[in-house]
């Protein structure tokens, strides 16, 4: 019977866990908090094919949603391996997912689902991830990459591994982003340094020789008595296509014991461009560096968002010209609640924007190119008269179904 335990213990937890699924997914059926897209001005078009993810929370009460223009479903009345990956990844990578799951189920068999490991384009999909960091890698080791190449055409797949020099200490690498492009893989990654700080590396591979090229650190932070530093990288890791810049911003604060807000230091924005290696420090307006946390990168352009009364002003600085351009306006209501933090995203040349109203939440399209409104509409409960009013309704992610 005792060669038999690990078995049986492992049969429990399976059975458990999807038991305990079942039961929360029933109960929360019985429970569900409906939502709907109520029109105001605009082509009703834009929303046809859209999909809201969002976090709905009232006291004890907490749904996961997606709200379309027909309502509003409870993810919990996903299948079980679709509620596995909704808890890992948003909409727009869920589908992903669940789509090469079923197209390449051996090439994605013990794959983490985490967008910023792949690349694809329409031949080939890549995956990249560091293997055995459990703990400490010691300056002078080696960091070892494995790379994963799945040839579409043939659903023939390739797998093999590269040493890295660890040019520091590290107690973990992250990996954020991947660019593949004239037999070069490059991998965006961030060490950890085992005695404090951060490290943004490009780790860059022959594709074709299946070697290791060269390792080039593009910033870092330090540990410093008295002051804190902090990286961010604004890229939208979604993305698997390659985008041709990074933008990534350092910040510095004195070290304030207790203190809720500490005072900065400095806040340096910087793009790597993935074309020629060369980065540039990108010099942000007085006026603008209060926003600059809300800051986005699509395509040639970053755009820094700044909220008012009367609207919205987005600011933009085109990466190849070098230069601020005049900042688009978008006008809608008012808003008259400060405690939800508003969601804008901007895809496709299109910005989408969420925030609290009196009566719900403002949906409104604009398109970036033209600077014209193309959509205003509210997200509001289908039965108002069972939402309490200190509810909050948070969006994660807006995906089209096209």
């Amino acid at each position: 019977m005792k060669k038999y335990w690990k078995t049986i213990l492992i049969s429990l937890v399976i059975v458990t866990t999807i038991g305990s699924y079942y039961i929360k997914a029933a109960v929360a059926s019985k429970n569900d908090v409906p939502f709907k897209i109520e029109t105001t001005s605009g082509n009703k078009e834009e929303i046809g094919n859209l999909i809201l993810q969002a976090s709905y929370q009232s006291g004890d009460i907490h749904r996961w949603l997606y709200i379309s223009k027909d309502g509003s479903t409870n993810q919990m009345k996903q299948s079980f391996i679709e509620g596995l990956i909704a808890r890992q990844v948003p909409l727009v990578s869920q589908k992903y997912f669940q789509k090469n799951i079923q197209k390449y189920r051996n090439f994605m068999r013990g794959k983490e689902f985490d967008p910023s490991l792949y690349f694809e384009d329409e031949a080939r999909l890549i995956y990249t991830t560091f293997q055995d960091i459990d703990d400490r890698v010691v300056k002078g080791d080696f960091l070892t990459l494995q790379i994963d190449i799945l040839d579409k055409n043939t659903n023939d797949s390739v797998s093999f591994e590269v040493n890295a020099p660890a040019q520091e200490s590290y107690y973990w690498m992250y990996v954020n982003d991947v660019y593949v492009e004239n037999g070069e893989i490059k991998i965006l990654a961030t060490g950890y340094l085992y005695n404090g700080g951060e490290e943004l590396h490009i780790y860059t591979i022959d594709e074709n020789n299946k070697e290791f090229e060269h390792d080039s650190i593009i910033a870092k932070t330090y540990s410093e008595v008295g002051v804190n530093s902090s990286m961010r990288i604004f890229n939208d890791y979604s993305n698997l296509q390659n985008e041709n810049y990074f933008l990534y911003m350092i910040k510095k604060y004195k070290d304030q014991m207790g203190s809720a807000t500490p005072e900065i230091i400095s806040s340096q924005m910087y793009i790597y461009n993935n074309t020629n290696n060369e980065v540039e420090e990108i010099s942000i307006p007085a006026e603008l560096k209060p926003n600059m946390d809300s800051m986005h990168l699509h395509r040639t352009e970053i755009y820094i968002p700044v909220h008012s009364t009367n609207g919205l002003e987005l600011n933009r600085y085109n990466i190849e010209k070098k230069q601020w351009e005049e900042p688009l306006h978008f006008n809608y209501p008012s808003t008259a609640n400060d405690e939800e933090v508003p969601y804008l995203q901007i895809t496709d040349s299109k910005i989408y924007f969420v925030n609290r109203v009196d009566d719900g939440h403002l949906f409104f399209i604009g398109d970036l190119r033209t600077g014209e409104t193309l959509y205003e509409g509210k997200i509001i409960g289908e039965n108002r008269e069972n939402l309490d009013t200190d509810y909050s309704l948070n969006i994660q992610q807006i995906y089209s179904t096209n």
